[in-house]
């Protein structure tokens, strides 16, 4: 790579092959952990949070081979990010990665489900386990139900 300055910053270019290959998902996937790194930074949580839709609205996209790849990402920047935009800027988010969650934890891709759990267990230590619980059951129940009986320590029970 050759490192250059651009008005006042220096950057770094790099002319790999891998730039040019890389998929969208892939971009994606750099950004939610770019994202997860920038959230640390005082300066920058304002503009953080006002992209988090933006970041659930990357969970219902499923249409693309490595979805679950990028879910799992997600779901293991997601508890981070959250602690660090702090409970109460984020509480009002959590609901919109509760389907998606979901159809993590019923994933047949194992990694995936143990971020999704991950995921899960630390709402419940953010929120509290019977608010959680509460939230899951007004958006969607069967989730309740099957959160209750393949994992039941997630949401405190």
């Amino acid at each position: 790579g050759i490192n250059a300055e651009y008005g006042g910053r220096w950057r770094m270019f790099s002319f790999s092959p891998l730039q040019e290959t890389c998929s969208a998902w892939e971009r994606t996937d750099g950004a939610v952990r770019l994202f997860m790194e920038l959230s640390d930074i005082q300066e920058t949580k304002p503009e953080l949070l006002a992209m988090v839709p933006k970041l659930s609205s990357a969970t219902r996209k499923r249409n693309f081979e490595h979805h679950k790849h990028l879910l799992e990402t997600i779901f293991k920047c997601l508890p981070m990010i959250f602690r660090r935009l702090t409970k109460n800027k984020v509480k009002p988010y959590i609901n919109d990665f509760l389907d998606a969650l979901f159809y993590g934890l019923k994933s047949d891709m194992s990694l995936l489900k143990a971020a999704s759990v991950e995921c899960l267990q630390s709402f419940s230590l953010l929120l509290g386990p019977n608010i959680l619980k509460g939230r899951i059951e007004m958006t969607n129940y069967d989730m309740l139900l099957y959160v209750q009986s393949a994992y039941p320590e997630t949401i405190g029970l």
